[in-house]
């Protein structure tokens, strides 16, 4: 057997209709039975209520209950749909470029200037004052102030920067380059760092001259030795009766270096004598090494060095202060 589906209805229009034939059923069951009667029968339904209907019939009172139809209130479950929140796509940031940091240029030579048209006593040198192999210039000269002159010495480095150091008023002295020197050569040290220095007369003492040293820089500008203090390294070349002082070039097992020298007596027969190496001992300093103590007679030929300025066989200032 199939069943349909009706439509569900009111609860109040099944309410009547069920009334309605319930009653009519009463009545038929009262025609074909004469001797029953439905009384206080009770049609019980499982229901959450009913409704009581009474019917007189032929002096009979009929009580008929009639269930109340439960209508099954359906509950309509809502579904949920949960939608997903969509992140914002990332924003894609730029990397932020930054420029490399290019180092400034040197700053150029504090001092440029070169021999005036009316310059006087230019003396001029060659050497290799940065180490490439390459032969470099080097002047010296002085520029009449109206008392005197100023003193300047000059480097100029081939393709490279050129400058110049000032002495300033020497007084009865003078400036004048003598050569090119090397004051810590090193067989088999890196390349550029052998680099040749200035050895020059940069003013006058009692009995002489006093020579300094100058040398270039990485930064390719001129700059003077100090002695380690703050003072310009000065060595004499003097002589008098009873002392000499004088400079050498020297070296040995492949090295080179310049050697102070110093002699005196005190009976004009016998002097004492003096090697002192001068070492390099910072990048603009020189100071006084290892001392080697000798003696020699008056009448020994050795004894005039002591009071020279030579190097490499040529005399620049030759004893008794002959320049």
């Amino acid at each position: 057997m199939s069943h349909r589906t009706r439509p569900v209805r009111s609860s109040t229009g099944r309410a009547a209709v069920a009334v309605a034939s319930f009653a009519a059923f009463g009545l038929l069951a009262t025609a074909c039975s004469d001797s029953k009667s439905i009384s206080g029968a009770e049609v019980t339904q499982s229901s959450a209520s009913s409704n009581a209907s009474t019917t007189s019939i032929g002096g009979d009172s009929t009580s008929t209950t009639v269930p109340t139809s439960s209508t099954a209130v359906a509950t309509s479950v809502v579904e949920t749909t949960i939608v997903e929140t969509t992140a914002p796509p990332a924003t894609t940031v730029a990397p932020i470029t930054v420029a490399p940091t290019v180092a400034p240029p040197p700053a150029a030579c504090a001092g440029t200037s070169s021999p005036s048209g009316g310059a006087v006593q230019v003396t001029p040198v060659v050497g290799d004052w940065n180490g490439d192999g390459v032969d470099d210039a080097g002047v010296s000269w002085g520029e009449p102030n109206g008392s005197g002159a100023d003193w300047f010495v000059r480097t100029e480095v081939t393709g490279g920067e050129s400058s110049t150091w000032a002495l300033g008023d020497l007084g009865v002295g003078f400036a004048a380059l003598l050569d090119s020197v090397d004051v810590d050569f090193s067989l088999g040290a890196p390349e550029g760092t052998n680099r040749d220095e200035l050895l020059a007369i940069v003013g006058s003492n009692a009995s002489g001259y006093n020579l300094g040293v100058f040398g270039v820089g990485a930064d390719g500008c001129i700059f003077r030795f100090d002695n380690g203090a703050g003072v310009a390294f000065v060595v004499p070349v003097a002589g008098s009766v009873s002392q000499v002082s004088g400079v050498r070039c020297d070296g040995g097992a492949g090295s080179q270096f310049l050697v102070a020298l110093h002699a005196s007596t005190s009976d004009g027969i016998s002097w004492d004598t003096e090697d002192a190496r001068i070492d390099r001992i910072g990048g603009h300093s020189l100071a006084l090494g290892m001392v080697i103590a000798g003696s020699l007679p008056a009448a020994s030929p050795l004894l005039d060095e002591y009071g020279e300025a030579t190097c490499g066989g040529h005399v620049y200032i030759g004893i008794g202060g002959d320049y």
